[in-house]
Order: C-alpha cells, then sequence, then structure tokens
C-alpha cells in the first residue's frame, strides 16, 4: 500500500520580504512590438542607499508550499527537492518537518547554496528577484523509483533547469508504470523554455492546474473554456485572480467567484490554492471537482490573508474558515 498522497516535486527555497516607500515606478509604453503594451518597472536609486522599513524571512518555494498546505488539510506528503548544506537549507528543511511534511526524499547538495526568493514591495506593487540555487541541480539520479510506488498521485510544480526536466521525463514515465496520477501544476518559467516537450508527453497528466497566464501560454488562447479545453488531463483549473477560478471536468465547466479578504501578503497563494484542489479532489467522491475548486478558492483567501509565503494555519481553522464561508463559496456552472 502506498505510504503517501502525494509525492511533491519542485523547488523549496527560503522567501525575503523587504518593503520600502523609496522605490519609483516606471511605466513604459509600446514594449516588445506592441503599442498597446506596458511594462512597469521599479526604479532603485544606483550607488546609494536605499532604506527598508522591513526585512521578513519565511520558507516558501511552490513544491514546498503545496506539500505543507496539502499536509495541513489532511494528506500525507513527502517532498522531492534540492537544498544547499547552508543555514538557509537548515531553516527550509526545519520548517517543512515542523508541518509533518515527510523529507527524507530531500537532497542537501554541498556545492550550491539553497534558492532565495528577494520580494521587493512598495505601496501597491511588488517584484521579485529569484537565486534558483540548489533548485536547478535536482536531476533524475535523485528520484528514486520506490518512493514513486510508495505515492499514490505525483504533484509536478515548476522545473526548470535542464537537470530538472530529466527528473520530470523520468518522473512521468515511473508514473506511467506504476498507474501513479500526476497533478501538473507548472510555473510559466517552465513553460517558456519547456513547452514544445511538455506537449509531447501531456498524455500523461491526469490533472492540471495553470492561471490565466500559464494557461493561455500553454494553449495560445485567451478565453477561458478555451484555455481549459486544450488544458491537459481529465480535470484542468485555471485561477484568474480576483475572478476566482474556473474549472473542467469532460463537458461540464464550473466557476467559483473569489473572496472578499484583507489582503496580507499574496505570496504563496497560487501553491496553497494548487495544493488544496488537488488534495480536495482525490480525496472526494465522483462528481467533486465543484467542491474542490470552491474549497481551494477558499484556502487561497485564507492565504493572502495571512503574512508569509506558505499556509500556517492549523487544519482546525481552515475547517472553520471554509464552512464560516460556504454560502459565499457557490459553485456555478458555465
Amino acid at each position: 500500500m502506498p505510504k503517501y498522497d502525494f509525492l511533491v516535486v519542485g523547488s523549496s527555497t527560503v522567501d525575503l520580504f523587504v518593503r520600502t516607500r523609496h522605490i519609483e515606478r516606471i511605466d513604459i509604453s509600446g514594449h516588445m512590438d506592441n503599442e498597446a503594451a506596458v511594462e512597469r518597472l521599479v526604479c532603485i536609486n544606483f550607488g546609494s542607499k536605499t532604506d527598508l522599513e522591513s526585512l521578513e524571512i519565511f520558507p516558501g518555494g511552490s513544491a514546498a508550499n503545496s506539500a505543507v498546505a496539502m499536509q495541513h488539510f489532511g494528506s500525507e506528503t513527502a517532498l522531492l527537492s534540492c537544498i544547499g548544506r547552508d543555514q538557509f537549507g537548515n531553516t527550509a528543511l526545519a520548517d517543512l518537518e515542523r508541518h509533518g511534511v515527510n523529507t527524507s526524499p530531500v537532497v542537501v547538495n554541498s556545492s550550491s547554496g539553497t534558492g532565495v526568493g528577494l520580494n521587493i514591495t512598495t505601496p501597491g506593487e511588488k517584484s521579485v528577484l529569484v537565486h534558483r540555487g540548489a533548485n536547478d541541480l535536482l536531476g533524475p539520479e535523485h528520484l528514486k523509483e520506490s518512493v514513486v510506488r510508495e505515492s499514490r498521485n505525483i504533484f509536478v510544480t515548476s522545473l526548470v533547469s535542464e537537470n530538472n526536466f530529466a527528473l520530470f521525463l523520468k518522473l512521468v514515465k515511473l508514473a506511467r508504470k506504476h498507474s501513479r496520477r500526476v497533478v501538473f501544476a507548472p510555473s510559466i518559467s517552465m513553460l517558456r523554455r519547456w513547452l514544445p516537450q511538455l506537449l509531447k508527453v501531456q498524455a500523461g497528466f491526469s490533472l492540471s492546474i495553470f492561471n490565466h497566464e500559464e494557461g493561455s501560454f500553454y494553449t495560445g488562447k485567451d478565453r477561458l473554456k478555451e484555455i481549459l479545453k486544450r488544458l491537459p488531463g481529465n480535470v484542468s483549473v485555471l485561477s484568474k485572480d480576483v475572478e476566482g477560478a474556473y474549472a473542467r471536468e469532460g463537458s461540464s465547466f464550473f466557476h467559483v467567484k473569489t473572496l472578499p479578504v484583507k489582503i496580507s501578503d499574496t505570496c504563496g497563494a497560487g501553491d496553497a490554492f494548487s495544493g488544496a484542489f488537488a488534495h480536495f479532489y482525490s480525496h472526494g467522491e465522483k462528481g467533486s471537482v465543484g467542491s474542490a475548486l470552491a474549497n481551494a478558492v477558499g484556502v487561497a483567501a485564507l492565504k493572502v490573508a495571512t503574512k508569509g509565503s506558505r499556509m500556517d494555519s492549523s487544519s482546525r481553522r481552515i475547517a472553520s474558515f471554509l464552512a464560516e464561508n460556504r454560502s459565499k463559496l457557490k459553485v456555478q456552472k458555465v
């Protein structure tokens, strides 16, 4: 019998959040041969010091965030990721273990530091600088067939480097061999680098979870239903910011509006959403796509109302929040 509900594969990082009011925003029109396009840039005064109002450190990474969320919902999760043999790596590992995630597959590498995300926030704006670090070293040699066999579902997040993609191909092959469901929740970075290759293996995905930008890039479409029809898997899910989220199962389409909450931190909301949908769908009855979508939208709202990169609410708090807002999380067929 499988030991884990999910093997989660992808990045584990430490996120630094700095807040300042001393950054200018510059909008450039007509960028990239598109007269209507506007690129928004942040400008820091070169050659001088910029005062920060605050600096906070939180464990993060898309795979680690989703694994922690699933564990809080009640799934047994294991994480396959790569961290450095440094203080940031110790922080990331200790936090995963505190949340109950099985870290035995995590690779600790001495030749590269742990991945770091530097989030620069000003009133109403956010920019992120990313150092992938040890995450890029995760490769096929780190994937044991036994851990795939011991997992009911394989949840794949962003894998960008060549080493990562070789691991991804091995993972899809082993999942097919052992009849394991693959949940595909990529980043736009992975799609931009590997789209032609991904299209060749998409038949191996059981469930896909994208945001609107990712879904539009992957399918070449902009309309919601057209994107959902072309996303891989028996079930496909598409989140769209303040509109909420949409899902397709067969020829049926569902929509749940977002919950109005006071926003504290949007970082990691997509990871919490993806983890929530995968968990509630995999543990639900047949035809549970709508209820899984409603729960995922509710979880994302709870996350954005909470500071930090990942879902840190207790399972009791999560259940209570979903129950309190059940009447607002209406599933509509569209």
